[in-house]
């Protein structure tokens, strides 16, 4: 399946959304309406299922072809005029919501691609800029409560950008809650035990944190001296070093010491 994936879908510079019952493709170069769109770089990169340099590429193509201020926006450009061929996407004006406006809740799967590529620092961009916190100052445009993410927010295409809409409505905070913890923080369970790999911004110098983890009161603190993104170096429990990253399932209940250095 990933070989027959990379064979059809890949489209020069990113990779195609679909293929219809005929084989034609929608989010191709070949399209002059939706010719990129957000899920299939994400996911193609998420599901493993992309190369390293065609998911590089990938995502770097949507931040070049779909990102904005206020968020990145679902695909580009946006259909203009109803098409009975494609349905419900061409009854918005371009810009508004699935066609081409910024749809958030695939934003935190872009978010989690890059940290799985190692860009710490495009990853926390998208968190920040579509964090309601920082929509405060912006109030007149953005228009929802800030302190709750709006399901879509008016594209670039139309009049009114910046708008948001929908709050509430949406799947963006359990997203981003689990984009923020679980890929740029790292803290991440597994099965096994407790993965810590963080991907953060270079500027950083590290963070704390406190994790309950099965019966176990973890406190972590992760060192960057080297301001780089990702790579875990070197990881100490209770003052002795242990290989690897992951936070054993043994690990005996109580209070543990957690100390991870990031490095090349």
């Amino acid at each position: 399946m990933k070989s027959r994936f990379e064979s059809v879908a890949w489209d020069g510079e990113w990779y195609i959304r679909y293929f219809d019952d005929e084989g034609n493709p929608l989010g191709s170069s070949k399209n002059t309406y939706g010719q990129i769109s957000l899920n299939a770089q994400s996911w193609s990169v998420i599901s493993r299922f992309a190369s390293p340099d065609r998911g590089r590429r990938a995502m770097d193509s949507a931040y070049e072809r779909l990102n904005t201020k206020y968020g990145i926006r679902l695909s580009t450009p946006g259909f203009d005029g109803f098409d009975p061929k494609y349905g419900g996407v061409t009854t918005y004006p371009p810009g508004a919501k699935e066609n081409s406006g910024i749809f958030l809740h695939p934003n935190p799967w872009a978010m989690i691609a890059e940290t799985i590529l190692g860009n710490g620092d495009r990853a926390y961009e998208y968190y920040a800029q579509i964090n309601p916190v920082a929509k405060n100052e912006m109030i007149e445009v953005y228009e929802c409560e800030p302190y709750v993410y709006a399901q879509n927010i008016l594209g670039e295409e139309h009049p009114q950008f910046g708008l948001a809409r929908n709050s509430w409505l949406t799947g963006t905070a359990s997203w981003c809650y689990q984009a923020a913890t679980q890929w740029i923080l790292g803290i991440r369970p597994e099965y096994d035990g407790l993965r810590i790999d963080p991907c953060i911004p270079s500027t950083w110098n590290g963070f704390s944190v406190t994790r309950r983890f099965r019966g176990r009161m973890l406190n972590i603190t992760v060192h960057n001296p080297e301001h780089v993104c990702k790579g875990v170096v070197k990881m100490m429990i209770d003052g002795e070093t242990v290989p690897g990253n992951l936070i054993s399932g043994e690990l005996p209940e109580g209070k543990h010491m957690i100390e991870v250095w990031l490095g090349e």
